[in-house]
C-alpha cells in the first residue's frame, strides 16, 4: 500500500470513528454537535487532502482519471461541501449521515486499486478545471441525496410518533426541504459551468463522458424545474434527490470503463 493509499485508509477509519462516536452519543442521550464530531470530520478531511496531494504527485496531475481516484476526489469534495454548507443550513446531524457515504466510497476506491496513469504531455488547465468542477457538482448532488435521506427519516419518525434523541437533533423538516433544493441548484450550476468549459475545449459531442454529463444535467434540470414550479411535494423532492443520485453514481463507472 502506497503512502497515498495509507492516508486514504486512515481517513476512512476516521470517518467510521466519527459515525461510531455519534451513534454512541445518541444512544446514551448525550448527543451534541460539539468538538469531538467536528474534530473527527476535520481530521478525516485533512487526511483526504493528504491523499489527493500525494496521489497527484504519483500520477503527475490532478487524480481524476480512474474510477478509484474519482471516488476519492468526490468523497473529498463531499466533506469540503459539508464544512461549507452544513453550518449554513444548520444541519446538525449532516456529519453523521455524510460519513457513512464517504466511507463507502473510499472503501470502494481502496478495493478498486490505484494504477499509474499513462504518460501524458503538457497538462491543459481548462481540462483539469472542467473535470474538477464536474466532480464537485456530483458531490453537491450527493449531499442533496444525504439531506433527502435525513428528510425521509424525520418524516417517518413523525408518522410513527418516534420522538427521541435522533429526532430532536434533526433540523426542522422545512429546513431540510429547503436545503435539498439549494444543493440541487448548486450542483446544477456547477455542472453547467463544467459543460460550458467543454464548449471552449471543443470536446466532441459523442464523447461518452460528455454524453452522460448532459444526461445527468437534464435529470437535475428537470428536478429543479419540478421544485421551482411546486409540481412535487417536499417528500417527493426528497425521493428525487435520493434516487436521482443513482444516475451520476452509475455514470462514473460507465464513463471510466468506456
Amino acid at each position: 500500500m502506497t503512502l497515498s493509499q495509507q492516508f486514504l485508509a486512515a481517513a476512512t477509519l476516521t470517518f467510521v470513528g466519527a459515525v461510531v462516536q455519534a451513534l454512541l452519543a445518541l444512544k446514551s442521550g448525550a448527543w451534541k454537535q460539539g468538538r469531538t464530531q467536528l474534530l473527527l470530520m476535520a481530521l478525516g478531511f485533512a487526511l483526504q487532502t493528504g491523499f489527493i496531494y500525494l496521489r497527484g504527485k504519483e500520477v503527475g496531475q490532478c487524480p481524476m482519471k480512474s474510477l478509484p481516484d474519482i471516488l476519492g476526489f468526490i468523497a473529498w469534495s463531499i466533506v469540503l461541501l459539508y464544512f461549507l454548507v452544513g453550518s449554513g443550513y444548520r444541519l446538525s446531524l449532516l456529519g453523521l449521515f455524510t460519513a457513512p457515504l464517504v466511507s463507502i466510497m473510499q472503501v470502494l476506491a481502496l478495493t478498486g486499486g490505484f494504477a499509474p496513469y499513462p504518460p501524458k504531455g503538457k497538462i491543459n488547465a481548462l481540462i483539469e478545471l472542467h473535470a474538477a468542477v464536474a466532480l464537485i457538482a456530483y458531490a453537491a448532488f450527493a449531499l442533496a441525496c444525504i439531506t433527502g435521506v435525513m428528510y425521509l427519516v424525520q418524516e417517518r419518525m413523525l408518522k410513527r410518533h418516534q420522538i427521541g434523541g435522533l429526532f430532536y437533533q434533526l433540523p426542522p423538516i422545512q429546513g431540510l426541504a429547503s436545503a435539498i433544493q439549494r444543493l440541487v441548484r448548486l450542483g446544477l450550476l456547477l455542472l453547467s459551468i463544467s459543460l460550458g468549459i467543454s464548449f471552449a475545449l471543443h470536446t466532441p459531442v459523442s464523447n461518452p463522458k460528455l454524453v452522460f454529463s448532459w444526461v445527468v444535467w437534464a435529470l437535475y434540470a428537470l428536478i429543479t424545474v419540478l421544485m421551482w414550479k411546486h409540481f412535487t411535494s417536499p417528500r417527493r423532492t426528497a425521493w428525487l434527490a435520493v434516487i436521482g443520485f443513482i444516475l451520476p453514481f452509475i455514470s462514473l463507472w460507465i464513463v471510466t470503463h468506456a
